[in-house]
């Protein structure tokens, strides 16, 4: 059955990205947590937000060839990638979007507000997050502040030997 999959990685202390935003202190990880673990074999469309869209097409060369990918943006204003689609609409229409696309999961991959926008109404089916070995001391944080506290069953957890730690909730349909 497709999963609706929240994941992403954090510094030890619970940072996205650093105070100015940038996050590329993930690359050097991202071959470990995306590829080794074959998370994105089991991938067949992504939800992304604007902010998260511009900067994964700032490294350059777009990582989701092949998937489908569904961008929350007011407006449509740059372009695309082969396979991507500006959704306008909100996170409910690009869920809907994604899962007449595919038949794998989807990974709602963010930015906090993305993320948490999923998460709060209740598409998210599986958590799943990196800890990655390093301290920023300040940043972005994986969320922001939720409305309601949310409880999750734990499902499971990957370490790996350079100190990275994956955990893995599932969220209780209520």
């Amino acid at each position: 059955m497709t999963e609706v999959r929240l994941f992403s990685a954090t510094s030890l202390d619970g940072f996205i990205a650093d105070s100015e935003g940038d996050a590329e202190w993930l690359e050097a990880f991202k071959p470990r947590i995306l590829d080794a673990s074959g998370f994105m074999d089991n991938i067949g469309a992504v939800v992304m937000g604007r902010r998260a869209f511009e900067v994964i097409r700032a490294f350059g060369e777009w990582p989701y060839e092949g998937k489908q990918a569904f961008i929350l943006a007011s407006q449509e204003s740059w372009d695309l990638p082969a396979d991507a689609t500006f959704v306008q609409n909100g996170m409910a229409a690009a869920i809907q979007m994604a899962r007449e696309a595919t038949n794998k999961d989807i990974w709602v991959l963010g930015g906090a507000v993305t993320m948490q926008s999923a998460l709060e109404a209740r598409f998210i089916d599986t958590i799943e997050i990196c800890v990655l070995p390093v301290l920023l001391g300040s940043g972005l944080s994986l969320l922001n502040a939720l409305k309601a506290r949310e409880e999750l069953m734990f499902d499971g957890m990957e370490v790996f030997p350079d100190g990275i730690v994956k955990l893995r909730y599932l969220v209780p349909r209520r």
